[in-house]
């Protein structure tokens, strides 16, 4: 018998009709302070070249993705708040800074 595709109208329902993603968290590009939505229907935004300073991917307020991580000892043992972060930077936390620092 074939499989039959079938659509849902939200995470929520189809987690409760397969039993998939329960622990998954919905985001979009408004998690984070300013992230432009890429369209990936033009190959001309896709192909350039960006400057890493115009990103800012710190998490914002109240957003789906602060407070929704789990805790992995020696891994996230310094979150505050709840819980850990979903992502790679902490929510109200300083900036990590890469490469070489002045003197």
């Amino acid at each position: 018998m074939p499989l039959v595709p079938q659509q849902f109208a939200t995470l929520e329902a189809y987690s409760s009709v397969t039993g998939q993603d329960r622990n998954s968290v919905l985001v979009d590009y408004g998690i984070f302070r300013s992230v432009p939505q890429l369209d990936a229907r033009n190959a001309n935004a896709l192909q350039r070249i960006y400057r890493a300073e115009d990103f800012d991917f710190r998490l914002t307020e109240g957003s789906a993705a602060v407070d929704r991580g789990v805790r992995i000892p020696n891994v996230t043992d310094d979150f505050s708040g709840d819980a850990p972060d979903l992502g790679a930077l902490k929510h109200g936390a300083e900036l990590p800074h890469y490469g070489p620092r002045p003197l």
